[in-house]
């Protein structure tokens, strides 16, 4: 190229570059990672709730004697109860420990 169609060209765009800021990257994904735990919890917390309401009648063997098939209905009903209560302790717990960590970090990344 000549000298003169140089000058007639547009001057290159200058992109600036940016890079990555990495405090913010961490703590944006913490806030999604804890935001997501919590919101399980709360949906696992809710899922035993409902189980411990209206537990589940399973099985039992049609070919029991009525004692034995009460016996068995009744264990069946309180593991189902244990586990419903277990479930719920579970999903409080997760969201005792998650929610405060997102908190923290929702704080933090606030400030800048």
């Amino acid at each position: 190229m000549s000298e003169d169609s140089k000058e007639h060209l547009p001057p290159a765009p200058q992109y600036a570059r940016r890079s990555v800021d990495w405090k913010s990257l961490y703590l944006y994904a913490i806030c999604l990672i804890s935001l997501l735990v919590c919101l399980v919890a709360v949906a696992s917390a809710l899922r035993s709730g409902v189980s411990l309401i209206y537990p589940d009648p399973g099985y039992i063997d049609p070919n029991l004697s009525k004692s034995a098939s009460a016996l068995a209905k009744a264990a069946q009903t309180t593991q189902n109860r244990h586990n419903s209560i277990k479930g719920i302790f579970d999903g409080v717990t997760t969201l005792i420990v998650a929610a405060p960590l997102y908190w923290y970090h929702w704080r933090m990344v606030k400030r800048g």
